[in-house]
This record gives structure tokens, sequence and C-alpha cells, in this order.
């Protein structure tokens, strides 16, 4: 469907991407992820055509020029002030041959008539966002870019637009999108397309990446405080607060064998994965503003 090679670009002599190899297949569901700088802005940017390639190529890309196959959500949402809700819709409903319906709008954005007639600019945040969504799929398109689309929601708006996407996976639709809520990473994407420093770093499934790191995080009670000194050459980082020791280590068999020589009770334990993903989003939650 796309395949991007080898594509790379810089601006100003800074290397913004490098060496980019990825394709987009019909039916796929990408979720584009990492740290702020990582590229992520800057690769939708060449995918549209609005940032021209340094190097490389992109084959497909008549299907993404074409704006009755491929509609895109930026960051940003702005509505004409004035203008009602429903004028809007009928206002994008116009710009295409075969609008999706009123009322398939309505059921997307679950707006009430009151809603409808309402200014668009005075909608919540979470509204304003779900009506972008809804403009953003008006058209019908083949494939979608969604660039952080639920920014703003309310948990039940955030719900519906989980719904909204199982729906157009289940119709074949291809999307791309990005996020900095692991959840919603793991429950929407098939796959997740990891960019670190203008580079993609991991292409796979969000179970695979969990899967395939070693290390553990271990919480004990502060109550075994003394034991911290015998684990130093098995942890990778330990931290305490009043309550817990947290310990990450990618030695957990000869940790829980310290453990069970120090007859520390399991029930006081708690063990997790600590996986690449969550490494990733503990920084995007830190800046949560893409700037290339």
């Amino acid at each position: 469907m796309i395949t991007l090679k080898d594509v790379s670009k810089t601006i100003k002599g800074r290397s913004i991407l490098s060496g980019i190899d990825l394709e987009i297949h019909q039916g796929d569901v990408i979720a584009l992820v990492g740290p702020n700088g990582a590229g992520k802005s800057t690769l939708i940017d060449v995918l549209l055509g609005n940032k021209k390639l340094s190097d490389g190529s992109i084959e497909g890309q008549s299907l993404i020029m074409d704006h009755t196959k491929t509609s895109v959500l930026y960051q940003q949402t702005y509505f004409t002030p004035h203008m009602k809700t429903y004028q809007i819709i009928e206002l994008f409903r116009n710009l295409y041959d075969t609008p999706m319906s009123v009322e398939d709008i309505k059921s997307i954005t679950l707006f009430d008539d009151t809603l409808m007639k309402t200014e668009a600019s005075k909608l919540s945040g979470g509204q304003k966002r779900i009506l972008d969504v809804a403009l953003t799929l008006i058209g019908n398109p083949e494939f979608i870019i969604l660039d952080e689309a639920t920014v703003g929601m309310d948990t039940s708006t955030r719900r519906r637009f989980y719904e909204l996407i199982a729906e157009l996976k289940a119709s074949g639709k291809t999307i791309l999108f990005t996020s900095h809520y692991i959840e919603e990473v793991e429950t929407l994407a098939d796959r997740v397309v990891l960019m670190h420093k203008g580079q993609i770093v991991r292409d796979s499934s969000p179970r695979a990446i969990r899967s395939e790191n070693a290390i553990k995080h271990v919480v004990l009670p502060i109550k075994y405080n003394d034991f911290v000194q015998d684990i130093q050459s098995l942890s990778r980082q330990v931290a305490a607060d009043s309550q817990y020791i947290m310990i990450e280590t990618e030695h957990i068999d000869q940790l829980m064998a310290l453990l069970m020589a120090r007859q520390v009770s399991f029930q006081n334990v708690e063990i997790s994965n600590v996986s690449l993903l969550d490494s990733v989003f503990k920084v995007v939650e830190d800046d949560q503003h893409e700037t290339v």
C-alpha cells in the first residue's frame, strides 16, 4: 500500500530522519510512538508531502495525496468562530461526493440536537476533539492518520473513540496514529513503530515488545530496607519512599533466591515487567509536545 525506503530528512544541517524503512499494509493499525524530538511529526509531514524528502523514496504517495482516500487529524483543534456544529459538518460534507450521513456523524460524536446547534468553538475540549475525529472520517477515507487524537478527551469520549477505532479496524481501514497513552497503544495498535533520534528502533506488536524485555520491577515493604545492601549487584536501579522499596533487575531468579533465603514472605512482594514501551512512555508523559 505505502512503502518508505531509506527516507531521510535534514533541516538546516540537522538530521531529523535517517534511513527510515517502513511498510504500511492495507488494514494495518500502526501506533507511531517515541519521545519528544524522535521525528514522529516530521515523518507524518514527509508522508503527507508537507516536507520534501532529503533522500529516499515513498511508494504509494498518490493515495496519500488524494483527499478522498486519505484523511488527517492534526494535533491542534480550530473551528471558525460563530459557526454552529451542524454548519461545520455540512461544510465538510460538501467537500465529498459520497459523504457520511449526518446521522452517522451524530452516532460517532454522540451529539444531541442541542450540541449540533451550539457554536463549535464553545464545545468542551473533548467534544471538539471527537468532532474533529468525525470530520476526519466524513469522506470515508481508506487511510487515516490521527495525530494525538484523544488529547483533551474525557474518559467516556475516549472510550467512544476506542470503539470507533475497533469499528474502523473491522471494516479494513488502514490507520496510523500517534499517542502518549500507553494503554491506548496497547489496546488499539496491531503494530508499534518506535522512533528514537530520527530512526525506527523497533517495529513489532505491543505483546512482542512487552515480552522481549527481561527487566523486572520488584516492590518490597520498607521493613526490608536492610536487604538492599545485599542486592546492589543484582539491581539496575533501587529507589525508596516512606513505605516501599522499588527495585529494577535483570536477574530476577537470583533476586528471588536471595529473598527466599532471607525468608521474605511473597505476600509482601510485587513483581511486574518493565518493557521498552514502559520506558518510552515514561519519557513521553514527561514531555508530551512533539517538536520535530
